[in-house]
């Protein structure tokens, strides 16, 4: 989904964008396919690290001067209920999913102040809502992260940094790819056979992200802020069946 949304932002004539990825390899493949030499710096760091955000900051400040945009679309997804969390595990999720964000927003806000304001997108999920059992915890971290997406939102509406959240629906990534056949054992086109049972005939595309990112940067969304997108083909409360039970 970052890939995706730099390569919008690329498109849409952006300077440049910063990749911030634990995996070194990554970076250089994606640096790669975004094919934009000298419009693109990488910075290989965990966001478990309490210094990355700052580092993250600076390193587009010295290859751009400025910070205009700031998509916070790194996870965990980590499958874990409330009755089966360890310590550990929770902290794990907490970190990368709530933690690791807010401080990214704080660095980036305060370059933002410096030259006029700028656009926060947070990648949440329609898990924020509740969510299945067996990922309880994710689903927490990511309602979590909606509240901070509209506490910020209002903190920061006077200083010209607007701020949103995308609540994802299911979508064909990599990350999501790795996780069917890796953990739950899906077949490689998965993601073909889901997209047979959703309404639209497919899953969501990263590209898809990208549209939507490219969007809320953009003349039309700047007299908005705080909005959280429900990017899912089925809306959330309502049923293709009657919910009531009739009593006799």
């Amino acid at each position: 989904m970052g890939a995706a949304a730099a390569a919008a932002f690329l498109r849409d004539g952006f300077a440049g964008v910063v990749l911030v990825d634990r995996n070194a390899s990554g970076l250089v493949s994606c640096e790669a396919k975004l094919a934009a030499p000298g419009r693109v710096a990488t910075v290989t760091a965990d966001l478990m690290e309490k210094a990355t955000p700052g580092m993250a900051v600076a390193a587009a400040l010295e290859k751009f001067g400025r910070v205009d945009v700031l998509v916070n679309a790194a996870g965990t997804s980590e499958r874990c209920s409330i009755d089966d969390v360890t310590q550990e595990a929770f902290e794990r999720i907490f970190t990368v999913n709530v933690r690791a964000p807010v401080f990214m927003m704080q660095e980036a806000a305060r370059a933002m102040r410096k030259t006029g304001g700028g656009v926060v997108i947070n990648i949440s999920s329609m898990l924020a809502y509740g969510g299945p059992p067996d990922i309880g915890i994710y689903a927490s971290s990511k309602a979590a992260l909606v509240a901070a997406t509209r506490n910020a939102a209002n903190a920061w509406k006077a200083q010209g940094i607007r701020v949103f959240a995308i609540n994802l629906g299911w979508a064909n990534s990599e990350g999501e790819h790795a996780l069917q056949t890796g953990f739950h054992k899906q077949p490689q086109n998965w993601a073909e056979l889901a997209g047979q049972k959703v309404p639209f005939g497919r899953l969501i595309a990263p590209a898809d992200v990208g549209g939507v990112c490219s969007f809320l940067v953009s003349p039309p969304a700047q007299m908005m802020t705080g909005a959280i997108i429900d990017y899912e083909q089925m809306p959330i409360g309502t049923y293709d069946f009657h919910p009531m039970v009739a009593r006799d």
